[in-house]
């Protein structure tokens, strides 16, 4: 970012930084000096009074003292921008900054959407001053700018709903497929590949299936489409399937996949690497529709939307759900389909998972409420049974009604990786915990580069302590928190797993992670009915925990 006409910029999107003009960097080396820049930097008109800014660096301090500190900030800034060190003005009641010679990033707008939204920085990273009026005054700030980046996602979103020349354009799916004279059975497979990818995309997302596997010779192609072909090939005893998906008009391939088998043995249609090859080419196909801007028809645009939505629901947080929520509303409102109420129940089962909710009650009716109309709207999309599935879990605790709707959504589309999780799920509750188990592993071997693995891995590290696979449980909950350190599910596990094995000092680490997500957090919550680990309560690891620590 250029400085244009000024002698100062100051970054506080990420680390701090103070550079001049020239690029060069000149970030003085006292924390609570930048600190006291950043305070500057965020007042309005950039101005601040001594007192204030003594009570904000210095709250632990006798007057005199804190005064004293505070010169000894303004010297080394004077002395850090030597000729220019009439940037900063002080007198005997204010510090202020010239707003002609000191630009500040985060008020360039443009700067904010594009830097902040994309790659999800954080206002004034690491700065930590351990006062505690700084640090509320900081949080302050932080929540602030996310509503801010917030804004300019939605801004973006309702740009992009500007409709071109063809604006009436819709997503379309093309299917095809190779010739296979005399081979019934690679017909077969390579139908059956494409038949549920397609199924797949159409749940999800707002899309044409055109089926051109009849057509000799192939219809012409709309533009901007994309088109899907399989082809089978026999060497050696065994077949490859092989499946493509490229973008028109320009062909150019997006993702392809081959799953090899024995001929003899034949591909059996519920193998893991069958099912991952479906996800994994349903998300990247849903990628490339939602990047669509030049085609805005509001199926176009409500997929977009949704797309959006799920990706900063499992980036997790309070603003991130807001905007989840907003985005799935809008997208609704384009097109009243069920899976964007139902990703809007969802979203209220996480919220109850992360404790980020002001109104339990609100959020439990809103997302049974959601769930019921989704299902009345698309009683055949298996994604929509799943998440409802999901929330029936998590919310009321029902866990026959979340095995039926689980297992409805693995008999509509077995592919579902989100069915077979919380069917998995369910069964630990149900008594066949084992089984269960080894549903969520199943779900977490087949999502593919889904957004929402971390979770997977969570609930598979949930059903393996309650089936008492306790190593393989921790190894499960360790990824978990790797994928998303902001995941309080499977933190909240392994303090559980660390103790009981005995590995005092993890869990005491992991307790600490946990309390700066949940500064309440304590050993005697886990035996509480209310917080969310109630798969503890079917094992015997809060019993044998010790007293001193539950």
């Amino acid at each position: 970012m250029s400085c244009g006409g000024t002698t100062l910029l100051l970054q506080v999107i990420g680390p701090f930084r103070m550079v001049r003009s020239t690029g060069e960097d000149i970030t003085p080396r006292g924390r609570k000096t930048c600190a006291l820049l950043a305070l500057l930097a965020l007042a309005p008109e950039n101005k601040r009074s001594r007192k204030w800014i003594q009570d904000k660096l210095w709250s632990d301090r006798a007057d005199a003292q804190g005064a004293a500190s505070l010169r000894q900030s303004l010297a080394e800034i004077r002395r850090t921008l030597g000729t220019d060190r009439d940037c900063v003005q002080a007198d005997n009641y204010l510090i202020a900054l010239d707003r002609d010679r000191v630009k500040i990033d985060v008020e360039d707008n443009r700067e904010l959407c594009n830097e902040a939204s994309t790659e999800d920085r954080e206002l004034l990273e690491g700065l930590d001053i351990r006062d505690p009026e700084f640090e509320d005054w900081l949080r302050d700030q932080r929540q602030q700018f996310r509503e801010q980046v917030v804004d300019c996602d939605e801004e973006a979103v309702s740009e992009s709903a500007v409709g071109g020349e063809n604006s009436d354009t819709p997503n379309r799916l093309l299917l095809s497929r190779g010739q296979f004279a005399n081979s019934a059975e690679s017909l077969v497979l390579a139908d059956t590949l494409l038949d549920a990818i397609a199924k797949t995309i159409s749940e999800l997302a707002c899309v044409d299936v055109v089926d051109q596997r009849l057509d000799h010779p192939p219809t012409p192609s709309p533009a901007n489409a994309l088109a899907l072909h399989s082809d089978v090939a026999k060497a050696n005893g065994k077949q490859t399937l092989r499946v493509v998906l490229t973008k028109r008009p320009t062909n150019s391939i997006v993702w392809s996949d081959a799953i090899q088998h024995n001929k003899r043995v034949g591909l059996n249609i519920n193998d893991r690497a069958f099912l991952r090859s479906i996800n994994d080419a349903v998300n990247v196909a849903i990628d490339q529709f939602s990047e669509t801007q030049s085609e805005i028809a509001p199926q176009t645009l409500s997929t977009s939307l949704c797309y959006s939505g799920i990706r900063h629901l499992f980036r997790l947080g309070k603003t991130n759900f807001k905007l989840a929520d907003e985005l799935f509303r809008r997208a609704f409102e384009l097109e009243p389909r069920g899976i964007y109420l139902a990703w809007r129940a969802f979203l209220r089962m996480f919220m109850l998972a992360e404790r980020q909710y002001s109104c339990r009650d609100t959020l439990e009716s809103e997302a049974v409420e959601y769930t019921s109309r989704a299902l009345e709207l698309e009683p055949h999309n298996s994604f929509v049974a799943s998440l409802g599935a999901h929330v029936y879990l998590t919310v009321h605790r029902s866990y026959v009604t979340a095995y039926e709707l689980a297992e409805q959504g693995i008999q509509l589309n077995r592919a579902n990786p989100l069915g077979w999780a919380c069917l998995g799920m369910a069964k630990c509750h149900l008594g066949k915990s084992v089984e269960g188990f080894r549903h969520t592993l199943l779900a977490r071997d087949i999502a593919g580069s889904t957004p929402y693995r971390f979770q997977l891995n969570g609930l598979c590290c949930i059903a393996g302590t309650v089936a008492g696979a306790f190593e393989q449980a921790i190894r499960l909950g360790e990824t978990s928190h790797a994928l998303s350190p902001t995941f309080a599910p499977p933190l909240r596990y392994l303090t559980a797993l660390y103790m009981f094995s005995g590995q005092r000092d993890l869990a005491q680490q992991t307790v600490q992670k946990l309390r700066k997500l949940e500064p309440d957090f304590s050993y005697e919550m886990l035996a509480e009915r209310s917080y969310p680990t109630a798969s503890l309560h079917r094992t015997s690891i809060l019993n044998s925990l010790p007293l001193q620590e539950i």
